[in-house]
């Protein structure tokens, strides 16, 4: 079991991900950054280029098409699927700073994937929340 949003549940997710087919057109960069984690305060980054992870750091990084923000709760909650993001985001526990339809349009097709759900679905089995 990897502890969520460690380097080892980020190793999980670029595994995961690594199978999905490409989707033209489909991308963003994402800043994210995750309040009141147990180690603190959380930024990395997440490059979606036609629907596929081309590149995951931690830190603070530039140029981005958003910034995401949220505490570790509810980071948590969504991960779990406990939450779904636009809810998230029209209750305000989920911050958009930035070009919105980044990550609630141009992603869409990405998030709403059988390939997506499947990897969710994954992770879920094998996090430690």
């Amino acid at each position: 079991m990897a502890a969520f949003l460690t380097d080892e549940w980020f190793a999980l997710l670029r595994d995961e991900a690594a199978s999905w087919p490409s989707r033209p057109g489909v991308g963003a960069t994402l800043q994210c950054v995750v309040a009141s984690a147990p180690s603190g305060k959380l930024q990395f980054l997440i490059r979606f280029v036609d629907g596929r992870i081309t590149e995951m750091a931690m830190g603070k990084r530039d140029p981005v098409d958003c910034t995401l923000q949220c505490s570790y709760a509810q980071a948590s909650a969504l991960a779990r699927g406990e939450v779904d993001r636009e809810v998230a985001y029209m209750r305000g526990d989920l911050k958009i700073d930035g070009d919105y339809a980044a990550y609630i349009l141009r992603l869409h097709p990405l998030f709403e994937s059988d390939e997506f759900a499947a990897t969710c679905q994954s992770l879920r089995e094998r996090t430690q929340f």
